[in-house]
This record gives structure tokens, sequence and C-alpha cells, in this order.
């Protein structure tokens, strides 16, 4: 059963656009009947795409590149790991496929309780965001901090699941931006991707002092490319 329906997800990501047009796949390996990534890795590999998995190290995690999953071995909690003697984290840019412990309607996530993902996220904004679950793992509501990083697209093996607030056009972000300059640069940076043609635009809507948040960015090695409207 946990192998069909697995399939089943497997499918729909290797089918969805986002994954045919990545080069770059940051992916859990499925560990304890999670919802299984391995029919993917395969996939991305036979395509020729770069396939990176995590290793946690203490509070830190990073994706090393792997070529076959033979290499990989039991780490933290038994989870197959990489070695971490290889390439780590790449280009920033590409697809993340995330895991999770349940999900709702909205693409909020709870996670397994270390902030792994969030704080990888936020240093890494480039990236596109799917979660993979089982339908069980839908639940109607979920607990959930502010500024938790949501997953855009949840794969079940019956549906795809879409953040509300992107697909209707809206947000439930309060008015303001985050104070913290790293949440500060994942939110604005989305923003500008998803949402505004520019800085100014996303300004202009949301209230906000274009000079504080380029200082602020500033600060952390960030600069406004009017070119590609990012952060980078």
């Amino acid at each position: 059963m946990w192998r069909n329906v697995s399939g089943d997800i497997a499918a729909a990501v290797v089918s969805h656009p986002w994954f045919t047009g990545a080069e770059e796949i940051y992916t859990y390996v499925d560990y304890n009947r999670e919802a299984g990534t391995r029919k993917i890795i395969e996939t991305a590999f036979a395509q020729g795409k770069n396939v990176w998995v995590p290793k946690v190290t203490g509070r830190t995690m990073h994706f090393y590149r792997i070529e076959s999953l033979s290499k990989l071995r039991p780490g933290t909690c038994g989870i197959p790991e990489p070695a971490g003697d290889g390439p780590m984290d790449g280009s920033g840019a590409g697809l993340m496929l995330m895991p999770g412990v349940a999900f709702d309607e909205k693409c909020h996530r709870v996670g397994y309780g270390g902030g792994y993902y969030d704080r990888y996220l936020v240093s890494h904004p480039g990236l596109r965001k799917m979660a993979l679950a089982f339908e069980f793992q839908i639940l109607r509501s979920v607990p959930y901090e502010e500024y938790d990083i949501r997953p855009e697209i949840v794969i079940t093996e019956k549906r795809m699941i879409r953040n509300c607030c992107e697909r209707e056009g809206e947000s439930d972000m309060p008015t303001g931006l985050p104070k913290d300059p790293m949440l500060l640069l994942s939110v604005v940076n989305t923003k500008l991707r998803d949402y505004y043609p520019a800085l100014d635009a996303l300004c202009e809507d949301m209230g906000a002092d274009r000079d504080e948040i380029i200082d602020t960015l500033r600060e952390i090695g960030y600069e406004y490319d009017e070119g590609r409207k990012q952060f980078v």
C-alpha cells in the first residue's frame, strides 16, 4: 500500500513543470514510511539533474550532492544521509521537496520540531517549495507561527493543494514586513517573485520604506538587482 501510494505521489511530482524545468533538486530521503522520494531521486538522476539531500549536524542542515542512493548511510535518528564530503548547497536555485508531519488546506506545515527547513529556506529564497504528504496528513487546521515557511504546493496521492494566498492573490501576512533581516530577505524576495513587478510597487502597496529595506538587507550582504527584481 505504502509503495503504491508513494508511487502515485512520485508520478505527480516528476510530471510537474517545477520538476521538469529544474536542474537542481533538493530533497529529503524518505524514512520510516514518509511519502517516498526514491523514485523521484532516481528519475532526477536519469534526467541528468543534480540531486542534493540533507545532512544535519547539531542545529544546522546542509544539502550535499549525491550521484547514487547507495552512497547514503544512517545518520541522525537513523535517517539516511550523505557522507558530507562532496559539493554542498549548490546554487540555491531549483526545487525543494519538503517532508512534514501534517499540513492544512492553506499549506501550513508541521515539521519535526527542529526548524531546519525554515532556517534553510530563509537562507535560500530562490528555491521553489513543494511538500509531499499522504492524504491522511492533511488536516482542517494545524498550529503554526506567523513567519513559518510554507510550501507553495503540497502534493498527495489524490490532489495538489496550492498555497491559498498565492492562488487567490492575497496575503495573510500583517501590514509591514518582519524586522529580522533574514526573514525580511525571504519575504521580500518571495513577494517580488510572485506578486510585484518591482520593489517600488511592493513598498507602495505595503506602506514600506524602500530605503530602509535596502539598507537593512545591505547590512547582511544583499543588494537589490534592478534587472532581476531580487535581492542577491
